[in-house]
């Protein structure tokens, strides 16, 4: 990029030539993306401003973006921010992206809330994206949300205060279940998670931009990727009422393997497996 004037449809053009060069899965997406959140512009309001000049201490900002994207760092991790269910989240390189596959978890427990308020025990909450779109849609419900990372728990705050949820969202650290352990007599309406599955032995099959910058204790689960879905089952109905329910999102190959798991633990009355937007069973529901 030499030092001339600059204009938006033609730094447009010129960055979608070089993330193609460079193999960028959506190049033309990726520059309209950064140059808007430079700008601080919509997608649509860079045409509206097509000829616009970019000025020097832009361009600087710019091309330091184009260099990290170019080498697979994530735009969401470049831009600070992610939507999920319709709201704006911080992420940075502290916690995983959120995946749109994610918000089945939260449109289920949507659907099914009931006129009592409901209380949601959340492991694993890294950005705190779930818990917050729960809380944002429920100010009565009473969740808390755990994570065994102290600096995903940092993000999770700072989304909470973003979206006033101060006092609707307890954040908790520690492994799994362990942190509402001295709480033992407490029971939940939901049990949600987002865990880890992804099989230890999978890291090269993953993209650059997933395996050299997302968080890997919040991706691989062991051998089988199983080993964290493993323990929630075993685990959530000692932490559910009577009539509570576990959901959480697992593999796209896992169902086989899941199922099994449920059918082996007596608590479960009944389950089932939701698909995402690509037809692949990617959340389950499982009721005591």
């Amino acid at each position: 990029m030499a030092t001339q004037r600059w204009h938006v449809l033609e730094l447009l053009e010129w960055t979608t030539s070089y993330f193609e060069k460079h193999n960028i899965p959506n190049p033309r997406l990726d520059a309209e993306v950064l140059l808007g959140h430079l700008l601080e512009k919509s997608r649509l309001q860079l045409y509206l401003h097509f000829d616009m000049p970019v000025f020097q201490k832009n361009l600087e900002v710019f091309r330091e973006m184009i260099k990290k994207r170019a080498a697979r760092t994530p735009i969401s991790y470049l831009t600070n921010r992610k939507e999920f269910m319709s709201l704006d989240f911080y992420v940075d390189e502290r916690v995983l992206i959120p995946r749109p596959e994610t918000e089945f978890i939260v449109e289920t427990i949507l659907k099914m809330k009931s006129d009592s308020s409901q209380s949601i025990l959340e492991i694993g909450t890294g950005s705190g994206v779930i818990a917050t779109a729960l809380a944002v849609n429920n100010p009565e419900w009473e969740i808390i949300a755990t994570d065994i990372c102290k600096d995903a728990l940092a993000v999770a705050k700072l989304n909470r205060e973003a979206h006033d949820c101060d006092e609707r969202i307890t954040l908790l650290q520690g492994d799994l279940f362990d942190p509402i352990k001295p709480l033992e007599s407490t029971r939940y309406n939901w049990v949600v998670s987002n865990p880890p599955y992804i099989m230890s032995n999978a890291h090269g099959s993953l993209s650059p931009d997933v395996r050299d910058y997302e968080p890997h204790i919040a991706l691989f689960a062991g051998k089988d990727g199983l080993s964290i879905i493993r323990t929630l089952i075993a685990e959530a109905p000692d932490y559910l009422q009577p009539d509570g329910k576990l959901i959480f999102e697992i593999g796209d190959t896992q169902k086989e393997s899941v199922n099994a798991l449920l059918e082996n633990q007596s608590e479960y009355k009944k389950f089932r497996f939701i698909k995402d937007y690509s037809g692949k069973d990617r959340v389950v529901l499982a009721s005591l």
